[in-house]
């Protein structure tokens, strides 16, 4: 029988369980879905003291795996210099990865940088992430940055 760690994990900190489950994942970070739930833990100070240079070190590694709420969040992180050095070129890099994807917090935040002139983008890429949210999802954050930005005076 294998054992899934990631899931034995999760029932421990489903019940708050929080050190349990640190432990377990600890020992399962060749599994994407356990350095996640690590950098969360780090991030929510949840069966360890909060630490956002460890938080963001699983996030990346969770990002490139695939998992897709580790690309928003590595791509948070460095954008807002949360454990790690504001570096734009990073935080698009990882963004851009959840852009494909599709997730609307992740072309929000890649919008915000590129109409800051960061990491390469420009106004006009910046315009045409933030019509899609504004389409598809709407949201104050993103009309916030449509706003901030003036991005609807920005040609297509």
């Amino acid at each position: 029988m294998v054992v899934d760690f990631y899931i034995t994990a999760m029932k421990n900190y489903e019940v708050g369980r929080y050190k349990e489950a640190f432990d377990i994942l600890s020992s399962a970070t060749d599994d994407p879905r356990c350095l996640y739930a690590l950098g969360t833990m780090y991030y929510n100070a949840q069966g360890v003291e909060r630490n956002f240079t460890q938080s963001t070190h699983y996030y990346a590694q969770a990002a490139e795996a695939g998992i897709l709420p580790a690309q928003v969040n590595a791509g948070f992180a460095y954008a807002n210099s949360m454990g790690v050095p504001e570096d734009f070129d990073k935080a698009a890099y990882y963004l851009k990865m959840a852009v494909a994807q599709g997730d609307s917090a992740a072309k929000i935040t890649l919008a915000e940088i590129y109409a800051k002139g960061e990491a390469g983008g420009s106004r006009k890429e910046a315009a045409k992430l933030i019509r899609e949210v504004l389409a598809t999802t709407g949201g104050e954050e993103a009309y916030d940055v449509y706003s901030r930005y003036d991005l609807g005076n920005v040609k297509e």
